[in-house]
């Protein structure tokens, strides 16, 4: 690949897409200690007063929201706390069958936000490497800030598919009209002046990608000295976050962030499942049955078909795809898939990667699809896997024909 034989300033080139990913990895790690999460969380589900039906609304937009910057599991792992309280104050009222539904709200929300931003799921950076592999035309139009001239409006059509199917199809006949507590959860945590530095730090973030994807837009030459900008921004981010005393707050003073943050340990909840993801997703790939479905699901993209037909059985084969096997397994094959089967159809290849991209983080229907799943699933006892997988099918299949549609038609006038 012409692009990789000078490796240094292939790397100068993509640094600032590189700095993009680990500053966000530093924003959710802000975000955890400063407890913005807590609070968000806390705000959004005392805006539904306890309603049932609006909770689940609130549940999966604040997860959403949350796993927009965050990783999906933390998003669940904030959760899961305040989903034990309301589903034991729901069956306390006599509102039973409220564990899975509450379960899936912040399933589905978590999964949504993945879409949400260019840093809201690991598969995002995968497409970029792919997109550069494959040299495909138009990849250097993608920014931060014009991701979400596409990706805001899909995640609020989502949260709105993913409340009518749970809300609809899923909230028990017993829980509807019953009024859950919500004043009796942690209102989070009082804004004080350590989380209101976090906060703005969190807009620095998002206010300096904006303004860099809009200059490498507008201004001519931006291009070629946006990686010293993105350095020097790196720089002054990490001494905010590192250095710099943040204010005072009941423990001291200090920074906002030390070294041992960056290492914490994912939360023991749930563990058995996740070991159990592990060692099913080992065995699949020992046995080469990944690679075997994938290579199944790509035959069915060949022949003739319409671009839109092709985008639909790419999108949906990555989904189901995706309930059973290693998201990282699907995405890297399909991206080749993809970029091969739009040529092969005078298709642009970028639409369609962007599109396995975005599919491969709709993982709604099976405790195995993602460790935040099998979280959610191990954490929430008593939760229905027949009824997890029928709301989680129907939605996979609305999903489909969501992200074809609007994919398809919003994507060309983006890119």
């Amino acid at each position: 690949m012409e692009n990789f034989t000078d490796l240094p300033a292939y790397l100068w080139h993509r640094l600032p897409l590189i700095l993009l990913f680990v500053c966000g990895y530093l924003v959710y790690q802000l975000m955890a200690a400063a407890r913005i999460t807590d609070s968000f969380v806390s705000w959004a589900l005392n805006k539904s007063r306890g309603r049932a039906s609006l909770l689940i609304l609130y549940i999966i937009a604040a997860s959403a929201a949350l796993s927009s910057f965050i990783p999906n599991t933390i998003t669940v792992l904030t959760l899961i706390p305040v989903l034990k309280k309301l589903d034991t104050d729901f069956a306390e009222q006599g509102a039973t069958g409220m564990t899975t539904i509450l379960m899936c709200s912040a399933i589905y929300g978590s999964a949504i936000g993945g879409m949400g931003s260019m840093i809201g799921s690991p598969a995002n950076a995968v497409l970029f490497a792919a997109l550069d592999v494959f040299e495909v035309p138009g990849r250097e139009q993608i920014t931060f800030f014009n991701w979400f001239l596409w990706s805001v409006p899909l995640v609020i059509c989502f949260v709105g598919l993913a409340w009518g199917v749970a809300a609809g199809l899923g909230l028990p006949a017993s829980a509807r009209g019953v009024t859950a507590k919500v004043e009796r959860l942690p209102n989070g945590h009082e804004a004080g002046l350590r989380q209101r530095y976090g906060v703005r730090l969190f807009w620095l973030y998002i206010l300096y990608w904006v303004m860099e994807a809009v200059l490498r837009q507008q201004v001519v030459g931006f291009a070629a000295i946006s990686p010293v900008f993105c350095l020097g921004f790196a720089v002054v981010f990490l001494y905010l976050l590192f250095v710099r005393d943040a204010p005072s707050s009941p423990v001291g003073r200090g920074p906002l962030l030390t070294a041992g943050d960056l290492v914490r340990s994912v939360p023991r909840r749930g563990l058995l499942f996740i070991v159990a993801l592990g060692v099913l997703f080992a065995g699949v790939h020992w046995l080469e049955l990944d690679e075997r479905a994938v290579i199944a699901a790509g035959k069915m993209l060949q022949g003739d078909m319409t671009p839109v037909l092709l985008f639909f059985l790419t999108i949906i084969s990555v989904i189901f795809l995706t309930e059973v096997l290693s998201n990282t397994a699907v995405v890297a094959a399909f991206f080749t898939i993809a970029f091969y089967a739009a040529q092969g159809h005078s298709m642009d290849p970028l639409y369609l990667m962007i599109g396995v991209g975005i599919a491969s983080t709709c993982a709604f229907m099976t405790p195995i699809a993602t460790t935040s799943n099998a979280l959610a699933y191990g954490e929430m006892k008593g939760a229905s896997l027949p009824i997890m997988l029928g709301l989680g099918c129907v939605l996979n299949v609305l999903g489909a024909i969501l992200m074809t549609s609007w994919l398809s038609w919003v994507l060309p006038y983006i890119y």
